[in-house]
């Protein structure tokens, strides 16, 4: 395996080092060698970087599903229903716009706004996979809008939102970590598309 090969050229260049009479200079063939063991290790490196942080940012995305089903539950043991909200609602304002208030503007502010009081941050709303290319792309425009990453299900207020276990609360906007759109169920379990369609019936 990658952390096999690591270990073992680790281990190698160390006991070069410790071999090496560190009284006399090294040539220029050693100093090439460990140039190239070095470059080795960083190639094995960055797949590896890569493939944790994507292991870390799915982890994450799904204790923010998890995290909104929690307040939603809140929500709607203290309002009886699911929240209003209409997809028509007027384009977003920037942040701190006087000509209006965003947090009543813009769809995206009023399912924020509606689970803030129950403990939900607004950072819980963004998957940090699309937060981190937001900050590569250097699109600061991005950051005077809200914006939600998980979209709510239209229930109408006379729905029951808990009578159907397997229908999805909420649904990731994109197939950001593989497999289709991440999502919350009504019992509180997180899948994906693909996993949802192979559960038997």
């Amino acid at each position: 395996s990658s952390c096999h090969w690591e270990l073992s050229l680790s281990l190698a260049l160390e006991a070069f080092l410790m071999k090496h009479d560190r009284t006399s200079g090294f040539t220029l063939l050693e100093i090439a060698s460990v140039v190239v063991i070095l470059g080795i290790l960083a190639t094995m490196a960055v797949p590896m970087y890569s493939n944790f942080r994507a292991s870390a940012e799915g982890r994450q995305c799904e204790a923010n599903l998890k995290g909104l089903g929690i307040g939603m539950n809140a929500y709607i043991a203290d309002h009886g229903a699911w929240p209003q909200i209409s997809a028509n609602s007027p384009a977003p304002q920037a942040v701190g716009d006087v000509s209006g208030d965003p947090q009543a503007s813009s769809p995206a502010a009023q399912w924020i706004g509606a689970l803030a009081s129950y403990g939900i941050s607004e950072k819980t709303w963004h998957c940090p996979t699309v937060d981190r290319h937001i900050v590569l792309a250097g699109n600061a425009d991005v950051h005077k809008y809200k914006r939600i990453d998980y979209l709510p299900t239209n229930f109408s207020a006379q729905d029951n939102p808990r009578q159907w276990p397997e229908h999805p609360w909420f649904i990731e906007q994109g197939s950001t970590h593989g497999g289709g759109p991440n999502l919350l169920l009504t019992d509180g379990t997180v899948t994906n598309v693909d996993k949802l369609f192979q559960r038997p019936r």
